[in-house]
């Protein structure tokens, strides 16, 4: 016997009232779904939402058509104080026999409310056969999201992507209720975003020799252009973009382009391997001011979003021991070579602030005196976290520890694809950022933003193996995220119906998803 619908959504919603809905038979669904929206905001994320579900390519479609008379439409969209939601990114979605209602407490709880009903359509598709007459059955949901970051962070810099997998992975993100996609787009293996004044990053940096791997010349980049479609795509889904330019450090890309942004003047050569490398920003050199001022203000005004990280993480300081000019430098500020670190980083947040945004840094540079503006993304230990919090930071929780790193294997199988560490589904399904640093109390928990999920890509050249090993794994994080309380709470059989429910949808929806076990 087939499942409710809505006992299948992930992340599950706040609250789910079928019981109460008397004996209605719901909404049968329509040759062509009709949809009415109550302002151009609704209007322009119905849009982008279509957009989505018409990429994602099921095996039957689901045919729509916005419409300009209310009493024609299906679904109807309303905007703002009609929704009973007090919760920002709420949204309240109603379904009877008449139609459909969805009210957003705004954008992101409009794209929120769309993605739960379409969700709830691409599940219908899947279980009945082509042509046969089905209905959503009665439901009045009121939901919204625990946390308000809810990221994926993707590497762009390891290897490159083309557009067409950041858009496939956006409409992922959206599907399963995500707000924050952060792209990785510098570090030693590639520099990939444009800057004015900078011409040879792209000549130069964003290209390397043969050694990853590759045997070939690797490379490419993303355009301004391209860029500001995707931020604007995004925004309309309820979506985020945050920038990362990875400096002081993993800075190889960058000085090879420039080599006198490095302490030798010399250059290291676009790096063809894996790891820390000792490339780092020369801290004594106006070249490397100028530089910081134009990489962080420009990326400041290409995004419209109110975040740009700057990293911040593994600096190797061996160069600066080694030059006469950061010596004289450290000397002349009075502090010891190392704490030429706090300089840049400061700086870099610093201009990132001045163009009205807030910075972000991993969380390395959480010992640092840094803009009380600063949010610190954990990556490491939990004590790491703590020690932000108790410095007055607020912190975004990514944490390496088999939970959210989704670069290593799914199991501890010598058959299974991933490096650095084994993350099962069930335990990114158990990630919850209060639950993860057994967070009580109010003060704290209002320094937490949320979480995020990585995926480093040293050994992921394509989109179809990034989907491999992210998109399983993002559906099992996205509970703890959205809801509040991680899937393992109740890893019971309910759960783990819902989490194979969602991967048998996207699977059909021709999504490379990692067929295995969830545990082991």
């Amino acid at each position: 016997m087939n499942r409710p619908i809505w006992d299948d959504l992930l992340p599950e919603p706040q609250r789910v009232d079928s019981a109460s809905q008397g004996v209605s038979e719901g909404f049968l669904l329509p040759p062509v779904l009709r949809l009415w929206c109550s302002d151009e905001t609704g209007r322009a994320t119905a849009l982008a939402a279509m957009e989505s579900v018409e990429r994602l390519r099921t095996k039957s479609d689901i045919p729509w058509d916005l419409c300009q008379d209310q009493s024609r439409a299906h679904v109807v969209v309303l905007s703002g104080t009609d929704c009973t939601s007090a919760h920002s990114g709420g949204y309240l979605l109603k379904v009877d026999a008449r139609g459909i209602t969805i009210t957003g407490q705004d954008r992101s709880g409009i794209a929120a409310g769309l993605a739960t009903l379409f969700q709830a359509l691409l599940h219908c598709r899947y279980r009945f056969r082509e042509g046969a007459e089905f209905r959503l059955p009665p439901v009045v949901i009121e939901d919204w999201p625990a946390h308000a970051w809810r990221g994926f962070m993707f590497d762009l810099a390891r290897h490159f992507f083309p557009m067409e997998s950041l858009y496939r992975f956006l409409d992922l993100l959206w599907l399963l209720r995500f707000s924050r996609f952060q792209l990785h787009l510098t570090d030693d293996q590639g520099w990939r975003v444009p800057l004015e004044g900078y011409p040879k990053l792209l000549e130069l940096g964003a290209w390397r020799d043969d050694g990853t791997s590759d045997e070939k010349r690797y490379g490419g980049f993303y355009s301004r252009q391209e860029l500001r479609e995707l931020d604007t795509a995004a925004s309309l889904r309820g979506i985020t973009v945050v920038p990362e330019i990875d400096l002081p450090g993993h800075a190889s890309a960058a000085i090879t382009a420039y080599p006198e942004l490095g302490c030798s003047g010399v250059a290291p050569g676009v790096e063809t391997r894996w790891g820390i490398f000792e490339s780092v920003l020369c801290p004594a050199k106006a070249e490397t001011g100028r530089f910081i001022e134009t990489v962080f203000g420009e990326m400041s005004d290409l995004f419209q979003g109110p975040y740009v990280h700057v990293g911040g993480d593994e600096v190797m300081t061996r160069a600066w021991h080694d030059c006469p000019g950061c010596r004289a430098e450290a000397s002349r500020r009075g502090i010891e070579v190392d704490d030429l670190y706090q300089v840049l980083v400061r700086s870099m947040t610093e201009r990132v602030l001045a163009a009205g945004k807030r910075p972000l840094v991993w969380d390395e540079a959480s010992r640092l005196d840094l803009p009380r503006e600063t949010i610190v993304v954990n990556w490491r230990e939990p004590e790491f976290a703590q020690a932000a919090l108790e410095r007055g930071y607020q912190i975004v929780l990514a944490p390496q520890t088999r939970r959210v790193y989704l670069d290593h294997s799914h199991l501890d199988s010598p058959l299974e694809a991933g490096r650095l560490g084994t993350a099962t589904v069930q335990e990114s399904a158990s990630f919850e950022p209060f639950s993860y640093l057994g967070v009580a109390n109010s003060c704290s928990s209002q320094k937490i933003l949320g979480g995020q999920a990585q995926l480093w890509t040293e050994g992921i050249p394509s989109h179809r193996q990034a989907e491999y090993m992210a998109v399983v794994r993002l559906a099992a994080t996205s509970q703890g995220l959205w809801r509040g309380v991680p899937g393992t709470t109740r890893w019971d059989e309910d759960f783990q119906k819902r989490l194979e429910a969602v991967r048998q949808l996207l699977f059909s929806c021709g999504v490379n998803v990692y067929p295995g076990p969830f545990s082991g």
